[in-house]
């Protein structure tokens, strides 16, 4: 009876340590111990950018010339581009640019300095003069008017008999100016900023939809309608074409489509970090302004950015990923989580005996969750199953 006891427990023992072996050449008793650690929330989809922009068409046939850089902010009143006309005679351009020159040598001759400066004003009046007199019509206006005029030439003249021989020559060379100016005009258009803002000159043709006048009206249609990214306007336009942009790059939008249960996840009022096509270096911060239905079952959230994006004037189409929330806690994989009784947890071992321990689930990605302990038990190190199915009572 002895012997057949002994090789029982022999028989238990081999079973038990075989057991064992083959749990650990499978994994299955592999633990890790409970650590802590964050997870994010997000939101994978796509995006529209919408700006705030205003677009300058070209006033004549010819070709373009940008004289700022893409993605420059420039002032109000500042040069930005040019139009030249086929016709146009760029001898012309080079003698108005060679008077300039003589005008600016002769002003800063200090001699000459007080004479030249009155001149310059007294010009700048009569021409101002001339401009309310073609467009007035009362008779009483215009005699006013044609007698200021012939006053300030009067003025100019006794300056001109009075001052140096130089002089003379000034008032000759602005009077060359005006002309060549009139002849360059109609060959050669500048194009000048009429607010401060950014420069661009990427079109792609939905500018009229994709502004901040629709923003929170732009339909399925509209999105479905977006089939090619802006392109840049270069060489010949015709007259009424967009040859430019002028951009607020401080009120830009990322118009985000959702479905249901993602626009469920977003509050309007709230801000949330937006990563813009998988780019790890620049984690824009957003605000979300209104979250509105553009199909059964889809809906659109409008983000105001807050942050700069580089590209923002090159983009209209974009990957999105919107982190919504960001959980802190215990970090376990999700192979270890469990369900026993209705109630989600996983297994600890204690003294070497799996043990469940109830876990409440904030949040899981692909691979891992980040859980919490509601009765405490589960602590710093403890160390959890990593497969906690394979522990579940048959």
């Amino acid at each position: 009876m002895k012997r057949i006891l002994n090789i029982i427990i022999a028989i238990v023992v081999i079973l038990y340590i075989g057991k064992v072996a083959v749990n650990t050449i499978s994994g299955k008793d592999k633990t890790i111990p409970l650590k802590q650690g964050n997870l994010s929330e997000s939101i994978d989809t796509y995006g529209y950018i919408v700006v705030d922009a205003m677009v300058i068409n070209s006033p004549i046939n010819g070709e373009v010339n940008m004289l700022v850089k893409n993605g420059t902010r420039v002032p109000k009143g500042k040069e930005i581009a040019e139009v030249v006309s086929p016709n146009f005679d760029k001898s012309k351009l080079n003698e108005l640019n060679s008077i300039d020159e003589k005008i600016q040598s002769i002003k800063d001759d200090k001699s000459l300095g007080i004479y030249a400066k009155d001149i310059e004003n007294i010009n700048a009046q009569i021409d101002e003069l001339n401009k309310e007199y073609q467009q007035a019509k009362d008779k009483s206006v215009l005699s006013s008017l044609s007698k200021k005029i012939d006053d300030l030439t009067s003025k100019k003249e006794q300056i001109i008999k009075n001052g140096p021989s130089s002089i003379r020559n000034l008032d000759d060379l602005y009077s060359q100016k005006k002309q060549l100016e009139s002849i360059v005009s109609n060959g050669l258009y500048k194009v000048y900023s009429p607010e401060a803002g950014v420069v661009s000159d990427y079109f792609d043709g939905y500018e009229d939809v994709f502004n901040v006048n629709k923003l929170f009206n732009i339909t399925l249609n509209d999105i479905n309608a977006v089939q090619k990214e802006p392109a840049e306007v270069k060489g010949e336009v015709k007259q009424g074409e967009p040859i430019l942009k002028l951009m607020d790059n401080y009120d830009w939008y990322v118009l985000s489509v959702l479905d249901k249960s993602q626009s469920q996840k977003l509050k309007e009022g709230n801000n949330v970090k937006v990563e813009i096509d998988n780019n790890d270096s620049q984690f824009l911060d957003g605000h979300i302004m209104k979250i509105y239905s553009i199909s059964d079952n889809l809906f659109g959230a409008v983000i105001k950015m807050n942050d700069v994006y580089n590209d923002f004037f090159k983009r209209r189409k974009v990957k999105v990923d919107i982190t919504v929330n960001n959980y802190e806690g215990f970090i376990v994989p999700n192979t270890a989580i469990v369900k026993v009784d209705g109630k989600y947890g996983v297994y600890k071992l204690n003294n070497g005996i799996p043990v469940f321990e109830e876990v409440d689930v904030k949040v899981q990605n692909s691979e891992s969750a980040v859980v919490e302990s509601p009765d405490g038990n589960l602590k710093m190190y403890d160390e959890i199953l990593v497969y906690g199915k394979d522990y579940l009572k048959k």
